[in-house]
């Protein structure tokens, strides 16, 4: 077995250069190894550590998924999604290959790790891979001209900022064309540091390990803003981060929205 050690700061932050080198002999005698410094890409997942901050981001990924899939020379879009149309099974539409569509949502999908503007849009084109048409692989298409002019974008995470902890929440009610059910969704800061963001999914009529506890939070959270201990408020939709989760906007407001996430 192979292993490389990438000397992350954030891994070893506190400890001695001795406890470093100390941890390394002790890996050597047990597996082959070797040390390649600090760690700057992994998995298509760059990153750049500074002083009080890392920035993460998987800008020669998009480029590199723009390419492949033959969109670099195309034109840039503003947004992932159109707001004029909602996308549908469109039975009546062309098929298109399987295949390639697949393989364009899963390359997508793994870019939403540091893109999370694209979560939705790729979200929705991901329901219909089982009958791809031709309306579907136009949107798809689209979100790769939007990463095309956003591949350098990325999430900071800063230390020392103000430990308090934010989140949006809300709901696109019966947004959807084939089954008008909800799409909801949200995004949690912690001072300013973005560390959660994901489109639930939808109710399940059966009670499971990821619903039975529904009952219990609900009162939970009552009692904490009883006790003052969090504080839920509405938000105006030109503040609400969660809208970029869960519905197609338009370019001003989405770009808004964007520059609260991304640096």
């Amino acid at each position: 077995m192979i292993a490389q050690i990438y000397v992350d700061n954030i891994v070893f932050g506190g400890m001695s250069d001795t406890m470093v080198k100390h941890f390394v002999g002790q890996m050597q005698t047990e597996f082959e190894m070797s040390m390649v410094g600090e760690l700057t890409y992994f998995l298509g997942l760059q990153t750049k550590q500074m002083e009080d901050s890392t920035f993460m981001s998987q800008s020669k990924y998009a480029k590199n998924i723009v390419k492949k899939f033959g969109m670099d020379n195309a034109s840039h879009k503003r947004t992932p999604a159109p707001t004029h149309q909602k996308l549908s099974k469109d039975e009546g539409g062309i098929s298109v290959d399987q295949s390639l569509y697949r393989s364009m949502i899963g390359s997508l999908l793994y870019l939403t790790a540091s893109r999370p503007d694209i979560t939705f849009a790729v979200g929705v084109c991901a329901r219909y891979q089982a009958e791809p048409k031709a309306s579907h692989l136009n949107q798809v298409k689209r979100i790769l001209k939007y990463v095309n002019r956003t591949s350098d974008y990325g999430i900071l995470y800063t230390n020392g900022s103000d430990p308090v902890l934010t989140g949006y929440c809300d709901a696109d009610w019966a947004g959807s064309v084939d089954d008008r059910k909800s799409t909801s969704g949200g995004c949690f800061f912690l001072g300013s540091n973005l560390i959660s963001c994901a489109i639930n999914i939808s109710k399940s009529p059966i009670q499971n390990s990821r619903t039975k506890h529904i009952d219990i939070r609900h009162h939970f959270i009552r009692e904490l803003v009883e006790d003052k201990v969090i504080c839920l408020e509405h938000i105006n939709s030109e503040l609400q981060l969660a809208d970029i989760f869960t519905k197609a906007l338009e370019a001003t407001q989405f770009e808004n929205l964007r520059s609260c996430i991304y640096v």
